[in-house]
């Protein structure tokens, strides 16, 4: 059986995983690589503590259809620049990718 602790937190898990399923990609937001770099940071982290691993964000953008939900990119790589893309919910990140050839926008959410 369970102890109470850890039916807690494969509960979470379940919840995350479940909810990763239903996440889009970031309109806007280009093919995603795989550099690595967004494994840098760690679900549920804020923006003040992703400037720790990552460094000053280069862009940001609120989602206009979820003011709860904002999307920050941050630049590395020279040439060419990549960038990576964190959404965050109510400031914890909720998913990161990188590669990106272009900071993260929800311009296609405006428009439509």
């Amino acid at each position: 059986m369970l102890h109470g602790s850890r039916v807690r937190h494969m509960g979470m898990l379940c919840a995350c995983l479940a909810l990763s399923g239903c996440l889009s990609p970031t309109p806007g937001a280009g093919p995603a690589g795989n550099d690595g770099v967004a494994e840098k940071m760690s679900l549920g982290i804020s923006p003040a503590e992703a400037e720790v691993a990552m460094g000053f964000e280069a862009g940001f953008e609120r989602n206009p259809n979820n003011w709860d939900e904002a999307c920050y990119s941050y630049g590395y790589g020279d040439s060419p620049k990549r960038y990576v893309h964190a959404v965050y919910r109510q400031n914890a990140l909720v998913r990161a990718t990188d590669g990106h050839s272009a900071i993260c926008t929800y311009g296609t959410l405006v428009s439509g």
